[in-house]
């Protein structure tokens, strides 16, 4: 008995899937950095709380990015939308963050842009034509 040899993924979706983990270790990174922020002298109570809920959150969530990334190697259709809802929700913050905050926020212009041309491969071209002749590929 042979078995059908699985489709290779196309190059498009190989740079989407390499920077979805950029963008979700960046996204761990970040958040440890918040975590770490709580230890200025400047903060209070109230404020270390807040730095360091947002700063696991934000490692929670790259952590997901990460698996996400993780699906999208094996053609999952479910990792390919909650990664688009998850990049959509991030380049959103990211523009609310770049149209009211200062000038030294530039790596969030780089991160919106990323975002952006993950999601935009993702659900067009060769990668939109990949994910419509999967099975979903469930493994497990």
């Amino acid at each position: 008995m042979t078995r059908a040899r699985a489709a290779r993924p196309p190059a498009e979706l190989v740079v989407a899937i390499v920077l979805s983990y950029v963008v979700g270790i960046g996204q761990i990174l970040v958040g440890i950095a918040l975590v770490f922020v709580r230890y200025l002298p400047d903060l209070d109570g109230t404020d270390r709380f807040v730095v360091t809920l947002i700063g696991a959150l934000t490692m929670l969530l790259g952590l997901l990015v990460v698996s996400l990334a993780s699906g999208l190697g094996r053609a999952r259709r479910d990792a390919r939308v909650l990664l688009t809802a998850l990049m959509g929700v991030s380049a959103a913050l990211g523009v609310y963050v770049l149209v009211t905050a200062g000038d030294d926020v530039w790596f969030r212009g780089i991160d919106v842009a990323i975002t952006g041309a993950v999601i935009v491969v993702l659900w067009t071209g060769r990668v939109a034509r990949f994910f419509a002749r999967s099975d979903g590929a469930r493994t497990g």
